[in-house]
C-alpha cells in the first residue's frame, strides 16, 4: 500500500506536453541543462524523503499526535492539488522557468521553522497547528511549482530523446531517494530508541532546507526555450468533464485515490503498532517497491505498447487488489504477508502507475493535454487526499484493520472502473468537442452544406 496517485518530480515523462515548434536549443546548452537537470532530481529526492511518510509519522510521535493529525498530514500534499488548475495560470503568468524555480525553492524552505520546535516552550497544540500550517503552504507551493516545471520540461527535453534520458534519470533518483529513505529511517528508529528523535528531526529539516538550495541553485542553471505560452479559458475547464470518454478516466482515479488514501496514511502506524516493524520495516517496505519499479518499469512499458494500456491497467489494478488484502490478514506472527505485498506491488505497480497516465494522455486532444492532465491529477490528488484525511477519524470510530479493508474493497471497485475504459488514441480539438451540443451543431452545419451544394448546378464539380 505504499503507493499515492501523484508521482515524484523525477517520474512521468509521458505527461509533458509536446515541444512546440520553437528555436532548437543549442546542443552544448542542452547538455549542460540535462546534467544540472538530473542533478537537480537527485537533490529533490533528497528533499522529498526529508518529509517522507517516515518522517510525518514520527513528528505525529514527537508531537503526541491522533491519527486524525497524521492522516491529515499525509493528506495534504494530494488535497493540495485542487491547485492544478490555478497553476495553469500562474504559470502562463510568471513564466515556466521563473515560476518552478521560485515556487520550489520557497516551497522547500516553508518547513524550516519546524526544525526549531523540539526546542521552544510552546504548547503541544500549537507546534501541531505550526507544522500543519507550514506543510500546507508547502505543499500548495510545490504543486504550483510542479505544474510549471513540467510545462518547462516538456520543452527542454527533445522529444526524440525524452523516454531514454528520464528513463535513465527516474532510475538514478528512484536509487537516491532508497538509500536517502532507508539512511533517515535507520536513523529515527535510533533517536527514538536514545531519547533523541526531536534533536534528529529538527537535523532532517536542516538538510531538506540546504538540499533545497542546491536545486535552486541547479534549476537556475537549466535553459528556458523560447515558446508561445497559451493562457487557458474558464471555458474550457469543462472540456475534460464534457468528454465522455475521458470521464471513465476520471472515474478510474478517483476511485484509485479512495483505495490508496485509505491506506496510505495509516499503514505506516499499523506496521509500527500492529505488527512491531518500527522505522526501518516501514522505509525497508517502501524501499523493495521502489526497487521493483525501477526494475519492472520498462517491461510494463513494452507490454503496454504491445497489448494496449487498458488491459495493462486491469491487470495490475486488480493484481494490487487482491494483493492489499495482506495487510488485513498480517499479524505479528505473519508479518512475511507484508513482504508478500512487497513483492506483488513492486511487480504490478509500476505497471499501473505507468498505464494510469499513458492512457489518460493517450484520449486526450494533443493541443490540450496540460489541461486534460491537471485534471486528471487534480481528481485523483483530491480523491487521495480526502480519504486519507477522513481514514483517522474512521480509524478512531472502528479500527485501522477495518480501515485497510474498506481500501481493499475500493481497488477492486477501481479495477471493476477499469474495464469500461477506451483504449484511445490522441486525438485533435476537432474531433473532440467541448460540449455534446458543439457536435450536433457542426452536423447541422454539414447537413446543410450538402443540401446547397446538391442545389447548386456543378457544384463540387
Amino acid at each position: 500500500m505504499d503507493e499515492a496517485p501523484l508521482p515524484a518530480q523525477s517520474s512521468l515523462p509521458g505527461s509533458l506536453a509536446p515541444p512546440s515548434a520553437t528555436v532548437a536549443t543549442p546542443s552544448s546548452s542542452l547538455r549542460a541543462s540535462l546534467r544540472a537537470c538530473t542533478a537537480e532530481g537527485l537533490a529533490a529526492e533528497v528533499v522529498g524523503a526529508c518529509f517522507s511518510g517516515a518522517v510525518l509519522t514520527a513528528w505525529a510521535v514527537q508531537l503526541g499526535a491522533s491519527p486524525v493529525l497524521l492522516g491529515v498530514l499525509w493528506g495534504l500534499p494530494h488535497v493540495g492539488q485542487v491547485f492544478q488548475i490555478p497553476a495553469l495560470w500562474v504559470t502562463s503568468h510568471l513564466g515556466r522557468k521563473r515560476a518552478a524555480v521560485v515556487l520550489h525553492a520557497v516551497a522547500r524552505q516553508a518547513t524550516l521553522p519546524i526544525a526549531v520546535l523540539p526546542f521552544v516552550d510552546v504548547s503541544a497544540g500549537g507546534k501541531r497547528a505550526i507544522v500543519v500550517g507550514l506543510f500546507a503552504l508547502s505543499s500548495v507551493l510545490s504543486v504550483l511549482g510542479h505544474n510549471a516545471w513540467l510545462a518547462w520540461m516538456g520543452e527542454l527535453v527533445p522529444a526524440r530523446i525524452r523516454g531514454a534520458y528520464f528513463g535513465r534519470r527516474t532510475a538514478l533518483c528512484s536509487a537516491v531517494a532508497t538509500v536517502a529513505s532507508l539512511t533517515i529511517a535507520v536513523a529515527l528508529d535510533r533517536a527514538r530508541s536514545h531519547a533523541a528523535l526531536g534533536i534528529v528531526l529538527s537535523a532532517i529539516l536542516v538538510l531538506r532546507s540546504i538540499a533545497g538550495v542546491v536545486t535552486t541553485v541547479l534549476m537556475l542553471r537549466q535553459h528556458d526555450p523560447p515558446s508561445v505560452v497559451v493562457v487557458p479559458r474558464p471555458r474550457d475547464l469543462v472540456r475534460p468533464i464534457a468528454d465522455r470518454a475521458y470521464r471513465k478516466l476520471l472515474a478510474y482515479r478517483a476511485a484509485w485515490g479512495i483505495a490508496t488514501g485509505l491506506g496510505a496514511s495509516l499503514s505506516a502506524v499499523y506496521m509500527l503498532r500492529a505488527l512491531g516493524l518500527g522505522f526501518v520495516g516501514v522505509a525497508t517496505y517502501s524501499a523493495a517497491v521502489a526497487v521493483l519499479r525501477i526494475v519492472t518499469t520498462p517491461l510494463w512499458g513494452r507490454t503496454l505498447d504491445r497489448e494496449g494500456g487498458r488491459r495493462v491497467l486491469v491487470a495490475c489494478s486488480f493484481g494490487a487488489a487482491v494483493s492489499s488484502i495482506a495487510w488485513v490478514l498480517a499479524t505479528p506472527a505473519s508479518t512475511w504477508l507484508i513482504a508478500v505485498d512487497a513483492l506483488v506491488s513492486g511487480l504490478l505497480l509500476s505497471g499501473q502507475e505507468l498505464a494510469a497516465f499513458t492512457v489518460p494522455l493517450s484520449a486526450a486532444p494533443s493541443a490540450r493535454r496540460p489541461l486534460y492532465a491537471a485534471v486528471s491529477v487534480m481528481v485523483g490528488g483530491l480523491a487521495y487526499g480526502g480519504a486519507s484525511a477522513i481514514s483517522g477519524p474512521i480509524a478512531d470510530v472502528v479500527s485501522l484493520r477495518n480501515v485497510l479493508l474498506a481500501g481493499v474493497v475500493w481497488r477492486i471497485l477501481a479495477a471493476v472502473v477499469a474495464t469500461g475504459i477506451e483504449d484511445g488514441t490522441r486525438r485533435t480539438d476537432a474531433l473532440t468537442p467541448a460540449r455534446p451540443w458543439e457536435l450536433l451543431r457542426r452536423r447541422n452545419r454539414g447537413d446543410r452544406g450538402r443540401r446547397q451544394s446538391v442545389a447548386k448546378p456543378g457544384a463540387g464539380g
